[in-house]
């Protein structure tokens, strides 16, 4: 039966309270998504449907699965979030947008590739300049498979006590088993570092191997993904364990504009262009657009204006020069005039 039929019929049987005319309905719908090979949608509709129950949401997956702590300072070690971006959000390069609608396909038909004695990739690292989209696109892929995100950022797990970063990582992962979820380590390169950093002491290694062998034993239904601006510090043996590696880079001339105009869409004004300013935005990240489209949207709702100025423009691009030059004293300070006598 067409989809459009079911549809009909499921909202006749509940607006008819026909409470067996609807549950046959509903099973037929997930009896075509299994057609389909959507098995986990078809999982968890047959669940909803024999418990009685919506599917957990992230807020209350994070209810019943407390974050584990740090032992030393009390602290959450991850963060559940509910995602809400999707593809439509991003400005991508073609090659990355078909990679990863190619693993978001194999991890939505996890029980078809099973069957055939394969395993889906499930397991990325996200590298490259911050700014560039890593963190975005982890939240857009667990936007796109309906799942919650399990955020962890490197400082909430490295504790300075002997042992304990290991402990840590090890609570996480057993957290990781419990449930189906995205998972990102972000800053990722501080747990991954190269085991050869003359830098280190003894501790990054075991910290190192830990992970590895983490990484290695973990099996569960969840998509895991590494993201660091510092790949070059990753220890070699860290680079095999990933299924996929995404480089994201700076935005060319063509993206700026795609993403700039996709930004402004909801104030553009056919009196103002935007084409003049793209060279002021050379050079910038992805997030650096982002917050530039932000000032705009910003100072036109707070005049109550539903279009654009190119004040609007050239102040949110002021401020982002400002920011810039912060930055980049911050990095570069000037040293310090030494008279010599």
């Amino acid at each position: 039966m067409a989809r459009a039929d079911l549809l009909k019929r499921l909202f006749i049987a509940y607006r008819d309270s026909d409470r067996n005319s609807f549950m046959e309905v509903a099973r037929s719908i997930v009896d075509e998504e299994r057609r389909k090979h959507h098995s986990i949608l078809a999982n968890e509709l047959l669940r909803i449907l024999d418990n009685g129950v919506v599917a957990a949401t992230p807020s209350l997956r994070g209810s019943l699965h407390p974050a584990p702590r740090d032992q030393e300072r009390k602290t959450p070690l991850l963060e559940v979030r509910q995602p809400a971006r999707y593809f439509q959000d991003l400005v991508l390069d073609t090659s990355i947008r078909k990679l990863l609608l190619k693993v978001i396909r194999e991890f939505r038909e996890w029980d078809v590739l099973e069957s055939s004695g394969l395993w889906p990739s499930n397991k990325l690292l996200f590298c490259g300049p911050p700014g560039c989209g890593k963190t975005v696109t982890a939240e857009v892929i667990a936007s796109e498979l309906g799942l919650p995100l399990v955020y962890i950022r490197f400082d909430s797990v490295v504790s300075s006590l002997l042992g304990e970063t290991a402990s840590n990582l090890r609570k996480v992962f057993e957290y990781i088993h419990e449930d189906t979820w995205v998972v990102l380590f972000d800053e990722f390169d501080a747990i991954g570092r190269s085991r050869d950093d003359v830098t280190e002491h003894g501790e990054i290694k075991r910290v190192v191997n830990s992970f590895l062998q983490m990484l290695d034993s973990s099996h569960g239904r969840s998509l895991i993904i590494a993201a660091t601006n510092f790949e070059q510090a990753l220890d070699p043996a860290i680079w095999r364990r990933f299924d996929e590696i995404i480089r994201f880079e700076r935005p060319t001339a063509s993206q700026i504009e795609e993403m700039f105009s996709k930004k402004l869409d909801m104030v553009k004004n056919p009196k103002v262009s935007t084409k003049r300013y793209l060279k002021q935005l050379e050079g910038c990240t992805f997030g650096d657009i982002e917050r530039v489209s932000l000032d705009i949207l910003k100072a036109c709702a707070l005049d109550g204006r539903t279009i654009l100025q190119n004040e609007d423009i050239e102040t949110a691009l002021c401020n982002q020069d400002l920011r810039s030059q912060a930055m980049q004293k911050a990095i570069t300070p000037d040293r310090p005039k030494v008279d010599i006598q």
